[in-house]
């Protein structure tokens, strides 16, 4: 009787007071979420600024207020994590943010279920349980991430499995974005910003939300619907709101963390040569005037996490999947999945220009991929989208400063294979909003070091004393990057310093920077033996080589990566076991005498280095590779004159001796690898060097661009299919096989 009577009870239908109450209460959780949002990008932000304590004391202080970690608190922390270990490669950080990433997407997929079954509506674009299911994607895109930085195939494979989930909802969560966009008439962000302030209010009329009291009226764009007269009055509510509001508009101007509005810091060039900020009154542009055209000031903070989110999450995805090398394109193709490079790009770059972790985690994705240690976009391979556009027609777009999201839909694929001043611009503005750091300087350090101004990276990186770098994986990588610039610039002593005090702190590959500083102390001998430079420890940099080269094998077992060696490490292991085959064969007393091709030009080429000496410094690497003389290159042993005679095609190549590096890579290197009979390919398969038979075929392919340009589009694909084909899974494949698709993607592209 009773439960007849309860559930009689329970099927009356709500008065209308309870029916306010229950809409108060909704209305205060979602503002409520949008504070804990807007707490995690601040904390996010504290990071980018290389200030991790504040920001994860930050989220604890959430947490507890919430009573425990929320789903936007565990992400963050997940994504602080992942770029802790992305930057260091660490096995203690790739296992961390690995666990806190699948509680990520644990909380993720509850949430995003709770608020679809509960129909909690927190955005008046997009259905509930969006902006949860950004999180999950963002969750498994990252941790898929972590696998496939290993630069293992295998380890690639396993990654597929969850890139397949992500892709699978992104998918449908871009189609949302873009129905959203329609929605609201604008192709872009900006333009949204200049209609609210025209209008001064949402661009919604549905999701006006006005709180009214004796001294003022006030709209908040995060509640998807009108007030009822008693919340429109109700000062908790209205409180919570203009919080939101000044949070976020703090963080648009980025002064939310602490520092000063980034607008007053923003540089016109890089370098410490050009410290000359925007000048303010020539162009009449106020910190307001500037927030306004730069960002939409108008849009709600879920608003903003779901299409900032989709876009970065889908254009990595698309660019990561164009990447995928060759040897698991099976795989692929039965999963059936695969990305558009283009359209990934784009999609980061639309990222950007959103003031958010997101666009910074965009930008960094974009400085990797155009500037960082080793290129995907090789800037001698400057293929044009169309081959009747010549790469020198297009430097007028390349320098042109996009002022409106909108044109990323349309960026032509010129642009973005060399985004040029729109890449500086972008890195300039990261600069300004976080001052403190020094991730920023480095990769601003990277972008000279890419464009020639190997002085001025230097001056930039020597500007910061290391020992002040807060976050210690950016300390790894500024040491170990002044270590390659300095290389590059041959100043190998202090290079081999750099690389031994970054074993000091480094939790890894201890091995290889040994190794490395053995073959930066071996060089400097070799020249004073050459009479290039003259020095007093001649004897010493010989002493100091053969100690840290025969060394760097017993550290491998001590560092490693998920229990396994570093590619670099394996590619260590074999050339230290090669000098010792040879010093047995050879019977000399010195593992120095040993070693015929100078093992510090593999590495260089590794890290992009001939993209980047000068002149200078080329003419000094072709001189090392053919004055110096020892019992070893005596020998002529055909494996490592291939090595030698492939590093000295390139060398030639860049200094525009382009017939005689070719006809060298032609007599010498490639009859080596492979035979043509009536057409048909026949491949000698060698192991002595793997990473440098395919390359090999790529820098042929180079050649032909460089000599023939567009006309010879045909037969550049034939030799980049040749490198395609010539599959291994060797030490640096991943690496090797990357760089290899992505020129053969521009040329079939040319070639439509």
């Amino acid at each position: 009787m009773f439960r007849v009577l309860n559930r009689f009870k329970g099927s009356q239908p709500k008065s209308a007071e309870d029916a306010e109450k229950e809409q108060t209460k909704q209305t205060a959780q979602i503002l409520h979420q949008v504070v804990d949002f807007e707490v995690a990008l601040q904390a996010m932000d504290y990071v980018l600024d290389d200030r991790t304590e504040q920001g994860l004391a930050l989220l604890d202080d959430s947490d507890r207020a919430n009573g425990s970690p929320h789903t936007i608190s565990v992400l963050a922390r997940g994504v602080i994590e992942f770029l802790q270990a992305t930057l260091s490669f660490e096995a203690d950080e790739m296992k961390k943010a690995t666990q806190t990433l699948m509680r990520a997407e644990d909380l993720s997929w509850k949430s995003k279920t709770s608020a679809e079954k509960s129909n909690m509506k927190c955005s008046s674009l997009y259905p509930p349980g969006t902006v949860y299911a950004v999180t999950y994607t963002e969750s498994l895109l990252l941790h898929a991430l972590l696998m496939l930085f290993s630069e293992s195939l295998v380890e690639a494979a396993k990654a597929l499995l969850k890139l397949r989930k992500a892709y699978s909802m992104l998918s449908n969560i871009i189609l949302l974005v873009q129905k959203a966009e329609k929605k609201k008439k604008i192709p872009g962000v900006r333009s949204v910003a200049s209609s609210s302030a025209e209008t001064g209010s949402s661009s919604d009329s549905n999701s006006e939300a006005s709180f009214v009291s004796s001294t003022t009226t006030f709209t908040s764009v995060d509640l998807p619907y009108k007030l009822s007269e008693r919340q429109r009055s109700d000062a908790t509510l209205m409180k919570l709101a203009e919080k939101i509001q000044k949070m976020r508009l703090d963080r648009l101007g980025g002064t939310h963390i602490g520092n000063t509005p980034a607008f007053s810091r923003l540089r016109e060039d890089l370098g410490l040569g050009t410290t000359k900020v925007v000048d303010r009154e020539e162009t009449n542009i106020t910190q307001n005037t500037y927030l306004s055209e730069e960002y939409d000031l108008h849009q709600a903070t879920i608003d903003e996490f779901i299409a900032s989110g989709a876009d970065l999450c889908y254009g990595i995805l698309q660019v990561v999947l164009s990447l995928i090398p060759p040897g698991i394109g099976a795989v692929l193709s039965v999963v059936g999945f695969s990305g558009s490079r283009e359209e990934g790009l784009r999609l980061i770059w639309k990222a950007t220009r959103q003031r958010n972790v997101h666009g910074c985690i965009g930008l960094l994705s974009l400085m990797f991929y155009y500037d960082g240690p080793f290129q995907f976009i090789d800037d001698d391979f400057d293929i044009p989208a169309s081959p009747r556009e010549s790469p020198r027609s297009s430097t007028v777009s390349l320098a042109r400063t996009y002022t409106n999201p909108g044109d990323f839909d349309s960026m032509s694929n010129q642009t973005l294979l060399h985004p040029g001043k729109l890449l500086e611009n972008s890195l300039l503005q990261a600069r300004a909003l976080f001052p403190h750091s020094a991730l920023w300087l480095l990769n601003e350090a990277r972008m000279l070091s890419a464009k020639g101004r190997l002085e001025d990276s230097m001056a930039l990186m020597d500007s910061i004393d290391v020992n002040n770098i807060h976050m210690r994986q950016v300390k790894v990588l500024m040491v170990f990057d002044r270590a390659n610039t300095l290389v590059n610039m041959h100043q190998f002593e202090r290079a081999a310093e750099e690389l031994i005090f970054l074993i000091g702190f480094s939790d890894w590959s201890h091995a290889f920077y040994t190794y490395f500083a053995g073959c930066c102390y071996l060089e400097k001998w070799r020249m004073c033996e050459l009479g290039i430079i003259e020095s007093e420890n001649s004897v010493v940099y010989r002493e100091r080589a053969e100690k840290l080269i025969l060394s760097a094998p017993g550290l491998l077992a001590k560092k490693t990566f998920r229990s396994k060696n570093l590619p670099l490490d394996r590619f260590m292991s074999r050339k230290v076991s090669q000098f010792k085959e040879t010093q047995k064969k050879l019977g000399c007393k010195s593992i120095i005498d040993a070693i015929a091709t100078s093992p510090i030009h593999e590495i260089m080429y590794f890290y992009n280095g001939y993209n980047r000496m000068t002149k200078e410094t080329l003419v000094q690497s072709k001189k090392m590779l053919t004055m110096f003389k020892n019992d070893a290159t005596e020998l002529h042993d055909p494996d490592q004159e291939l090595v030698r005679n492939l590093l000295l095609s390139i060398t030639l190549r860049r200094l525009n001796e382009n017939d005689t590096g070719r006809k060298l890579l032609d007599d010498n290197v490639l009859p080596q690898i492979f035979t043509l009979n009536n057409g048909k390919v026949r491949y000698i398969k060698k192991t002595e060097d793997p990473w440098a038979y395919p390359t090999a075929l790529y820098e042929r392919a180079l050649f032909t661009w460089k000599e023939q340009g567009v006309e010879a589009l045909p037969e550049i694909r034939e030799w980049l299919v040749r490198a395609q084909n010539y599959a291994g899974d060797y030490e640096l494949s991943t690496r090797i096989s990357m760089k290899i698709k992505a020129a053969l993607d521009r040329v079939e592209e040319a070639l439509q």
